[in-house]
């Protein structure tokens, strides 16, 4: 059975607090405001794009966004694509410190997200961007 986008979304913050990441905002959840939307700088549809979950990594100094695909045809779609190049470009000027993305998924989809950040993610964010596995039990 697959994980609901809502369980996918409580993975994601047991996922951000497990890290020790600072939780600044968050869709859905009682008790955190909204995250802010991030500046497009030109990708695809020019929207500005807000993640579901924003917080700050204490121990890396930079800014981390997360964010939920429920269906593999999610992973890479072009607002998907647009959406992780949004989060992937803020802050880019600060070099290690720039910002970071987490993107959560069912477990089996894995594999095709890391191709899909080698086919269509530049190089200089792939260590910037990574999949958090739900595993069937929770995360």
């Amino acid at each position: 059975m697959q994980p609901t986008r809502s369980t996918l979304h409580a993975g994601l913050h047991a996922f951000f607090v497990s890290a020790g990441f600072e939780i600044h905002g968050e869709t859905d959840v009682e008790g955190f405001p909204l995250p802010p939307f991030i500046h497009n700088d030109g990708f695809g549809s020019g929207k500005d794009r807000r993640p579901v979950i924003i917080g700050f990594d204490h121990e890396r100094r930079r800014i981390v966004f997360g964010v939920v695909r429920e269906r593999r045809e999610d992973l890479d779609a072009e607002d998907s694509l647009e959406e992780y190049n949004v989060f992937l470009d803020h802050n880019t000027e600060l070099g290690d410190r720039a910002s970071a993305l987490y993107v959560i998924m069912p477990q089996e989809f894995m594999p095709d997200f890391s191709d899909i950040v080698s086919h269509y993610i530049h190089r200089e964010y792939w260590g910037r961007i990574v999949g958090v596995a739900n595993s069937p039990g929770g995360n």
